[in-house]
């Protein structure tokens, strides 16, 4: 393969190695529908795709008109940590793209490293990236906000013009542009044209990013 025209590629984490995210929106779902509201799982997973757990929490007390209890992380936290043992998977196509990328590669994730360790181990990709792993809980302002693909940048001494990120969701495209770095979006659960509209460049799986990358970005 022809080397590729940038210098490092930055991995979203869940939704992008691991399709993590329709497992936290069924830990999410749960736990309302058990204080008595009835909401849309497949909504809810359109709608918080990408969103941090503070934010989703706010964002349903602001819909449902409630004050969610103070043992909601903990809760959620505890039984998302016993689904993903039991359920997680990569994404597929994912181990073939990394595989194809003959530059460095990293994470970065809103997740916690303890989070991302875990999903690495079960989908084993940890091989691939060892301990290039960026957490949104270890910069001063997690995705939307640039901060964790400029540190992830900045430890590799890589300009942002020259990284390449995969993202899945609004708020991460949005940090990868606000980073100043070239973005392809995952159309899984956000729509292609929503990606389009914040700055990625859009696909459909793994299979075609691989396909885009190489076309796209190898010198001729």
């Amino acid at each position: 393969m022809k080397p590729f025209n940038f210098d490092l590629a930055i991995f979203d984490c869940d939704g992008v190695l691991v399709d993590s995210e329709p497992l936290a929106n069924r830990v999410f779902v749960e736990i309302v529908r058990e204080h008595g509201f009835t909401i849309d799982e497949p909504t809810y997973l359109r709608k918080f795709s990408g969103v941090t757990l503070p934010d989703r929490i706010s964002g349903i007390a602001q819909d449902l008109h409630w004050e969610p209890p103070t043992s909601f992380i903990n809760v959620f936290d505890e039984r998302l940590a016993i689904l993903t043992e039991q359920e997680l998977q990569p994404v597929q196509g994912i181990h073939d793209l990394v595989k194809s990328i003959s530059v460095p590669i990293c994470i970065a994730s809103n997740g916690t490293r303890e989070e991302i360790n875990q999903r690495l181990r079960l989908s084993k990709l940890a091989t691939f990236f060892g301990d290039a792993i960026f957490s949104g809980h270890e910069v001063a302002n997690p995705k939307p906000a640039p901060d964790v693909y400029l540190a992830a940048a900045q430890a590799f001494n890589i300009p942002p013009s020259r990284c390449i990120v995969i993202e899945d969701s609004i708020p991460g495209v949005t940090a990868g542009v606000r980073a100043g770095m070239r973005v392809y979006g995952h159309a899984a659960f956000t729509p292609a044209e929503k990606l389009k509209e914040a700055g990625a460049i859009p696909f459909t799986d793994m299979y075609q990013l691989k396909e885009m990358l190489a076309t796209e970005h190898s010198l001729s």
